[in-house]
Order: C-alpha cells, then sequence, then structure tokens
C-alpha cells in the first residue's frame, strides 16, 4: 500500500459558535485519486482551505509527507509540494496566459531549495503545461479572452505550475456543460498519471465516481463515510444527507 502523503487527525474548525469541522481524521494515500464529497455547507471547503492553510484550524493535526505543518502559512505549504485551484479561477487578469504559469514556477519552484530552474527551462514548461491543458495556442491570451472551461484548465495549469505532489480540486467543473465536464476528466487523469495525488471536490456525482478511487464524504462538518465509492454512496448517512429520510 502507497504511503500516506497527507495525513489529518482531530481535526476541528469553528466560526463563532457555528462548528465548521468536528474531529475530521483523514488519510490520503500518494498517488490516489480522492472524491471529497458533501452537501452543501457539509465543511468540504473549510476542510480543503484548512489543509491548504488558507484557513487555521482550532484543533487537531495535519502532517504532510510525515511533516507537521500546523500554522504553516499558505505559501510555505505550496513550496512544500500541496497545491489547491480555486473554484472561482483567481488569474492574474493583467498578465497574459503563460505568464500567469510564470508566477507559480518563479515564487513557488524556484523559492525551494536546490530548485532554481533557468529562464529557457521555465518557458519550455510553461509550454508544456499550456500543451497538457489544451492552452496552448492561448498563450498570449489575457485571462478575459478564455471562455469558462478554458478558464478552469488555466486555473488547474496555475496550480500545477507550482509542481505539486499533492492537488485539491476545488469544484474544477462546476457550470460546465457534459463535453467540457469531460475536458476537466480527462486533464486530471492526465495530472494523476504523471504522478500528482489528486483531492476531487465536486458535485458533479458522475464525474467524481468516475474520477474517484475512494470516496470521503462530510455532513454538517463530520465524516460520515470513507470508502470505495459505491460502498460510500450507499451508507445510510450518505443517502440521508442527499435524498432526505
Amino acid at each position: 500500500m502507497a504511503a500516506s502523503i497527507i495525513e489529518v487527525s482531530g481535526l476541528g474548525k469553528r466560526f463563532g459558535g457555528f462548528v465548521a469541522l468536528d474531529n475530521i481524521n483523514m488519510t490520503v494515500a500518494a498517488g490516489e485519486r480522492l472524491g471529497l464529497i458533501g452537501p452543501n455547507g457539509s465543511g468540504k471547503s473549510t476542510l480543503v482551505n484548512c489543509l491548504s492553510g488558507m484557513l487555521h484550524h482550532d484543533s487537531g493535526n495535519i502532517l504532510f509527507e510525515g511533516r507537521p505543518i500546523d500554522g504553516m502559512p499558505a505559501y510555505r505549504r505550496t513550496r512544500l509540494g500541496l497545491a489547491r485551484s480555486f473554484q472561482l479561477p483567481k488569474p492574474f487578469r493583467s498578465l497574459n496566459i503563460v505568464d500567469n504559469l510564470r508566477i507559480p514556477l518563479l515564487y513557488a519552484v524556484n523559492a525551494r531549495h536546490g530548485a532554481q530552474i533557468s529562464a529557457a527551462a521555465i518557458n519550455e514548461r510553461c509550454r508544456a503545461l499550456l500543451a497538457d491543458v489544451g492552452l496552448a495556442d492561448k498563450a498570449l491570451y489575457l485571462p478575459r479572452d478564455l471562455t469558462q472551461v478554458e478558464m478552469r484548465k488555466l486555473e488547474l495549469a496555475r496550480a500545477v505550475a507550482s509542481a505539486p505532489r499533492l492537488l485539491f480540486a476545488d469544484e474544477a467543473m462546476a457550470g460546465l456543460s457534459p463535453s467540457e465536464v469531460e475536458e476537466i476528466l480527462v486533464v486530471l487523469f492526465r495530472l494523476n498519471e504523471a504522478g500528482i495525488t489528486i483531492v476531487l471536490i465536486e458535485h458533479i456525482m458522475r464525474a467524481v465516481m468516475s474520477f474517484s478511487t475512494r470516496l470521503v464524504v462530510l455532513v454538517a462538518g463530520q465524516k460520515v463515510a470513507d470508502g470505495a465509492p459505491q460502498e460510500a454512496i450507499r451508507n445510510p448517512e450518505v443517502e440521508r444527507a442527499y435524498l432526505g429520510e
């Protein structure tokens, strides 16, 4: 069995009197394709924000590749190899597409010890990333010139440009047509085959079931299921959360 790339123990997060996450325990194996699902308000985005350093958790511990990262700022987690995309793409809107990819290469990859990449190598890496997500012919476009699915691809490419070992793909397919969902799935499968562990946070169950080798289900800030996709969705608590009594 593959070693764990991230281990979460007793993670808790409150917003005032509201419990957003309650004693979450979770591991993700290196190379895994994990689906993280749950109804709206279940705590999925809060969990990803805590793991990626966007939020500070109130209790519990996080280990990334065996190293504690509690309290570590998001940029340092990115430099360690933990990246995330955002449900609402957040490119640098005044920069063209290829320059959007140069930013994480310069400030995440080149900030790692012994990882200095030459300007020529950065340019080559940018071209390869654009080809991987099907944006090779849009390198000099501005983000405003892209379609919605192209913006999603750019968001994934920006996250991958930081050379992560673990990627949280947060709602990468929201609002897309079925054919566009398939385009994003192709990109995610390709990234996983290249060695990136992927946690997919998504509401489109067809895509989740197609992509994931395991599901973790959150309901009201608690983990209620964790296992093979077909088994997890048949869990009585999961059925109640999605279908009601």
